[in-house]
């Protein structure tokens, strides 16, 4: 998989095109990250590639180890169930303002979201579907209203993902969408329970993969 290129614009620009190939399954977790391998493929400058490392590790998307250097962050069996635990509690929270809060529109684009990701999972286009994975997400949490909640949210899902490299068989795909509309109907119907019980279910489908 090929890893982002763009022009080099300081650290900002490298932290968000390192971000999107550790989310992206560029890297495998454990894996090593060295600076001068940086310098070379992203065209950064040595500076650029430190600060970028070092915001990672501060979003806990790398491990830093003293005389070694960066690596891909990768979960424990306990780190991932805590990880859950902590997105259970609070996905539950927003879920039910997002029932209290959804217009028609946002129930519209939300189904649109499911219905462009079904169109696309016969190529299994891992790289585009992963892309609206997370716009479906993204979109769901923000009708919450709650800015910092929906932020949240969305750190510990990215905390989960690095070396990541998506669904290992369609039927994992197809089940990721299938639990999304029925999310969407959940909303659709003002019902919040059964929101939450969709929800439950979804976050826990790694047991399963």
């Amino acid at each position: 998989m090929a890893m982002t290129k763009e022009k080099p614009d300081g650290a900002s620009s490298l932290v968000s095109r390192l971000e999107a190939d550790l989310l992206g399954g560029v890297f495998r977790p454990g894996e090593w990250l060295k600076q001068t391998d940086i310098e070379t493929n992203y065209e950064a400058h040595r500076f650029d590639v430190r600060m970028a490392l070092l915001d990672l590790k501060t979003r806990q998307l790398l491990e830093h180890v003293p005389n070694r250097g960066y690596r891909v962050a990768s979960l424990s069996q306990q780190d991932r169930e805590e990880l859950i635990e902590a997105r259970t509690v609070l996905e539950v929270a927003a879920a039910r303002r997002v029932v209290e809060r959804a217009t028609d529109d946002d129930v519209v684009e939300l189904d649109q979201i499911v219905a462009e990701f079904a169109a696309n999972m016969e190529d299994a286009d891992l790289p585009l579907l992963r892309a609206l994975n997370a716009k479906f997400h993204d979109r769901l949490y923000a009708i919450c209203g709650n800015r910092v909640m929906m932020e949240e949210i969305k750190a510990l899902r990215h905390r989960g993902l690095p070396g990541v490299r998506g669904w290992r068989a369609s039927s994992a795909i197809q089940r990721s969408n299938r639990d999304h509309a029925d999310m969407v109907e959940m909303i659709r119907t003002r019902n919040a329970d059964g929101l939450v019980r969709s929800i439950e279910s979804h976050l826990n489908r790694w047991r399963e993969e």
